[in-house]
């Protein structure tokens, strides 16, 4: 019940604050450092943490809702819209200021979906694990840096519980996981030793060939210094409690070093910054699905083709799971649209990635009214 109600407090702080897109609260802080910039930094920290506390009691903070006002706090510049400072001092060699604050309160979209994603999977304990093979299948040893790429890019979105990828290598046999990515092997058999509620189990598989050239000599070619490699990766994450694979992708990227080894190194890494993406994307799928959240646009337009034109355009967002055409009638249709987001939240990441024009009239609830022209 304790676990269900940190959760539900998360999101609920999550939602406040996305609710309060285009608006900012003024308050006036004290704030000291060594010189000015880190006075006004402070206070902007103590600003940022003053309207923070105006949206949820103190008192029933939970302690993954402190790691996650912590972030907020460490990345408060962010949420600061304008300074003026009142009042300055210098006392003992430290600047002390009193300045008017503007908080928006709609902030970073990028970090309050993160913490709602987070949230609404309940900060799951994540495994990483990439193997190396070679063409015919056979398991060459644990792809350590596509590992650490992947497991880095989930704890930049925040979630806490990322198993070390020097940790996973250890615990388990290769061929063993070499047998679960291909199916022949339940991931339960790993057995509770990692601990985790998904695994995102890769293979990469790499050749490498010395780059050519014309030697301009009868039609020849000569061998230049330069090594070229193509990297295939393929992930799979599979849930523990059922073992079913939750989700399947594979992407391909190259390299050239001067070397075979330090061609397929690069790309392998290259392959993994891509990997870690769609890793992303497939999270926020996952939370989606959890929340089973949606939101209604009504949208004011007699042009179907921008209509049509804004669904293609919310399907491109990462959080969004589908689009819908609810209705269609005159100059207004509805959409319905299986998102994580709040509709402020989602209108806001919609009119930075979209070319329509996009004016938001008003956001009741779930729904958000917006007119669209091209």
């Amino acid at each position: 019940m304790k676990k269900q109600f940190g959760k539900s407090l998360l999101l609920g702080l999550a939602m406040m604050l996305a609710a309060h897109t285009g608006f900012a609260q003024a308050v006036v802080v004290d704030g000291v450092g060594t010189d000015r910039q880190a006075a006004i930094k402070d206070a902007s920290r103590i600003a940022v943490e003053e309207v923070v506390g105006t949206l949820v009691d103190s008192k029933t903070l939970t302690r993954n809702l402190e790691v996650q006002l912590d972030e907020i706090l460490t990345k408060s510049q962010g949420f600061v819209k304008d300074v003026q400072v009142l009042e300055e001092t210098d006392e003992s060699g430290l600047v002390r200021v009193r300045a008017r604050i503007d908080v928006d309160t709609s902030p970073d979209a990028g970090l309050m979906s993160n913490l709602q994603m987070v949230m609404a999977l309940n900060d799951p304990r994540i495994a990483v694990v990439v193997l190396d093979q070679d063409r015919y299948g056979n398991v060459l040893g644990h792809n350590l840096a596509a590992e650490t790429a992947l497991a880095d890019k989930l704890l930049s979105l925040g979630f806490h519980h990322i198993i070390d990828p020097q940790v996973a290598a250890s615990l388990n046999d290769a061929q063993l996981l070499a047998r679960i990515y291909s199916g022949s092997t339940q991931p339960s058999a790993i057995g509770s030793s990692l601990g985790a509620d998904y695994l995102a189990l890769g293979r990469v598989q790499q050749n490498a060939q010395t780059i050519k050239l014309p030697d301009g000599y009868g039609g020849g070619y000569a061998d230049t210094l330069l090594h070229s490699a193509n990297a295939i990766l393929s992930v799979k994450v599979l849930r523990f409690d059922t073992g079913d694979i939750v989700a399947t992708y594979q992407v391909s990227a190259k390299g050239v070093e001067n070397s075979d080894e330090m061609a397929e190194q690069k790309a392998s890494e290259n392959a993994a910054a891509q990997a870690a993406q769609k890793l992303e994307e497939k999270f926020r799928h996952f939370s989606s699905e959890a929340t089973g959240a949606s939101v209604e646009l009504d949208v004011f337009t007699s042009d179907m083709e921008a209509v049509q034109q804004l669904m293609a355009d919310l399907r491109t967002i990462s959080s969004v799971r589908n689009v819908y055409l609810r209705e269609a009638n005159g100059d207004k249709a509805i959409l319905s649209v299986e998102t994580s987001e709040s509709p402020t939240g989602l209108i806001t990441r919609l009119k930075n990635t979209s070319n329509l024009g996009i004016f938001l009239a008003g956001v009741t609830g779930t729904t958000a009214k917006l007119s669209v022209s091209r």
